[in-house]
């Protein structure tokens, strides 16, 4: 890089414009994110062809394809036969968009290291909570966490995390070993008292990812606040359906949890990862 141009991204970073190009990246990463969740469970090419309506298969001009402005101007609408488009899309454009913001927040603007440091950790976590935004849609859309999704990306956020230090080697190959540890146990021994399938050996992936990237001292607070918000959401809307539908057996129907443990992650990421307890303390006066 040139001299002269790190004082210009110094103010570019800290200026408005910072949070707002952060705001963008996670938007356009986002509209990637909706190509991934679509095609991944069908085992077609990310990349080949070029984004096409469901319905009748028009190709989307790139103007149509600009995240969230390209729905609400076509009022939700495919241009060509007027098929609906799904409220999934902008969704996780926004979602995408607000987490990146979030890290940005976090690791660039609440963080005192030098700025290629803040930069790299930016990059590193706004990918792997991508990851996790499109294995939590697939999760809640097809009851899967492709293994071709978990597998590459634990191996990828496994040489990030060495070249970030945040995590030892130690914690990070523990990490992965008890995430993924911890869920076969417990399927197996739920498999074996009822003679059903419990939690899919995807979440044990999941954890494992998470592990990897995160540490072992991530995967207590991921598996709890994952239960609790599980619990919070999944158990009213359960009680839901059984109103409407008296003859349902709620039983045996699945709810994923990959989507409950990833907002765990993610929630452990933004507000006690590489943290002390003195930090903390500073942002919960109470303790």
């Amino acid at each position: 890089m040139p001299p002269d141009a790190l004082p210009f991204l110094e103010w570019f970073v800290r200026s408005p414009w910072g949070l707002t190009f952060a705001l963008l990246w996670g938007a356009l990463w986002g509209s990637f994110a909706n190509v991934c969740i679509y095609r991944l469970p069908k085992g077609q090419s990310l990349l080949r062809p070029s984004s096409r309506c469901p319905s009748c298969h028009a190709p989307v001009a790139w103007f149509d394809n600009i995240p969230v402005l390209g729905f609400v101007l076509l009022r939700g609408r495919c241009r060509r036969c007027r098929a609906k488009i799904g409220w999934r899309y902008p969704l996780v454009e926004l979602l995408s968009a607000g987490l990146t913001a979030a890290l940005f927040v976090r690791f660039v603007d609440g963080n005192q290291d030098s700025l290629p440091t803040q930069l790299a950790h930016f990059v590193v976590y706004g990918h792997f909570a991508l990851v996790l935004l499109v294995l939590s849609a697939i999760d809640l859309e097809h009851l899967l966490l492709p293994d071709r999704v978990t597998l590459p990306s634990t191996l990828v956020f496994f040489g990030a995390g060495r070249l970030l230090s945040d995590v030892r080697l130690a914690d990070a190959l523990i990490g992965a070993l008890i995430g993924y540890g911890v869920i076969w146990l417990i399927s197996e021994a739920y498999y074996r008292l009822t003679g059903r399938e419990g939690l899919g050996l995807g979440d044990g992936k999941l954890l494992a990812l998470v592990g990897i990237m995160l540490g072992w001292q991530a995967l207590p607070w991921t598996v709890c606040l994952g239960s609790v918000l599980g619990s919070l959401i999944a158990i009213p809307w359960l009680w839901l359906r059984k109103r409407r539908d008296k003859s349902e057996t709620l039983r045996h129907i699945a709810v994923p949890f990959g989507p409950f443990l990833a907002l765990g992650a993610l929630l452990y990421l933004l507000f006690l990862h590489g943290r002390s307890l003195d930090e903390l303390a500073r942002y919960m006066p109470g303790l």
